[in-house]
């Protein structure tokens, strides 16, 4: 086991083996440069890691033979995003030969290093703070993991053998977080062994250690056979925002519209003085500590919900009109066919909040 040296603060760094061949996919250049929502896959993975602020630096390992990395990403390498032409025949022997690169750039025995799948491009920079804290106090490391919840068969000439039992069983994601002076050891003694290593744990696992489970998400799965591009387009496609248009709603009173909208059912953003941002799934305004009557008698919104009927409910329970002393209308058929309701805010901005319609 590693002691960290109490005068040094353990860093973190992230190191993305890039090295592999991407076979299963059936492509003919490596899967993790496919074009995926209009970017390589790679390009979102790192993406995402770059957003984790307690990061170092982020190192790929390549292959020497790679040639298609400056192509996909020109102008990635600099000074907290490197590049390594190391890649080794198997993944054991590519991280490890990262390890000993990030040696070279200054990185200590008792500093974290995060190991993550290229091909898991739909990691999300919160999934891996939540693994840093859950590893931060533990004298091993961990991975990000989920709870086995299908039933396991074993089979034999395409038929099943038997049903494996599941209880106690999880399925192993990236990253996986561990102390460089713990994991370099393990690899290479796994490697000498000949051991079958197919993720970082496993070596840890071999020197007798436990490693910490951390729950994961569903969505971080690792794209391997065709199918899984698909589904990656469309979930990648629905997350990323594209341009958006906000509205700027006044504020007589900036606390209580804060508190108001908050009720309402949006979510606070975040805050600044005189301005704060609020969302509510996929659509959002910012809300300004600014008021002209006339101005703000005169201002409308629109918002359109996939149960009106539910939200107006919701309302009613609340008593938002009494605790804010709002004027809200319950929902209506209005003449030019669309049914809705009316919330007046605070300051005196209309709403306008109809149910969802297959018209624009």
């Amino acid at each position: 086991m590693i002691a960290p040296d109490p005068g040094l603060e353990p860093r973190c760094f992230a190191l993305v083996p890039c090295a592999g061949s991407g076979s299963r996919a059936g492509m003919a250049a490596p899967k993790q440069y496919a074009v995926v929502a209009g970017r390589p896959l790679v390009a979102h993975t790192l993406d995402a890691l770059a957003q984790v602020r307690r990061l170092a630096a982020t190192l790929v390992v390549l292959s020497s033979q790679d040639s298609h990395f400056d192509r996909a990403l020109p102008g990635f390498a600099d000074h907290r995003r490197w590049v390594a032409r190391v890649g080794g025949a198997s993944r054991a022997e590519t991280v490890a030969n990262g390890l000993a690169e990030l040696r070279e750039r200054g990185a200590r025995p008792q500093d974290w290093v995060l190991v993550h799948d290229a091909a898991r491009a739909l990691i999300r920079p919160e999934w891996v703070d939540r693994l840093i804290d859950a590893c931060a106090d533990h004298e091993v490391g961990g991975l990000l993991a989920l709870p086995l919840a299908d039933t396991l068969k074993s089979e034999v000439a395409g038929q099943v053998r038997s049903t494996v039992d599941r209880q106690g069983k999880w399925a192993a994601q990236t990253p996986q977080i561990f102390r460089l002076g713990l994991l370099a050891p393990a690899l290479q003694a796994a490697m000498a062994a000949g051991l079958a290593i197919t993720d970082e744990s496993s070596a840890v696992e071999a020197q007798g250690h436990q490693p910490k489970l951390v729950p994961g998400d569903l969505e971080n799965f690792k794209l391997t056979w065709p199918g899984d591009f698909a589904l990656a387009e469309r979930l990648l496609n629905s997350a990323r925002r594209g341009p958006e248009v906000l509205a700027m709603v006044p504020a007589k009173d900036f606390a209580l519209s804060q508190r108001f909208y908050a009720d309402l059912g949006f979510e606070c953003r975040f805050t600044a003085p005189g301005l704060a941002g609020f969302r509510m799934g996929a659509t959002g305004f910012l809300l300004q500590e600014f008021h002209v009557a006339e101005h703000a008698s005169n201002f409308v919104m629109i918002l359109n919900l996939p149960d009106l009927d539910a939200f107006w409910l919701r309302l009613q329970q609340a008593d938002l009109a009494g605790r804010y002393g709002v004027r809200i209308e319950p929902p209506a058929l209005r003449p030019w066919g669309r049914r809705d309701m009316t919330v007046t805010d605070p300051g005196g901005v209309l709403w306008r909040i109809a149910q969802h319609t297959e018209a624009p």
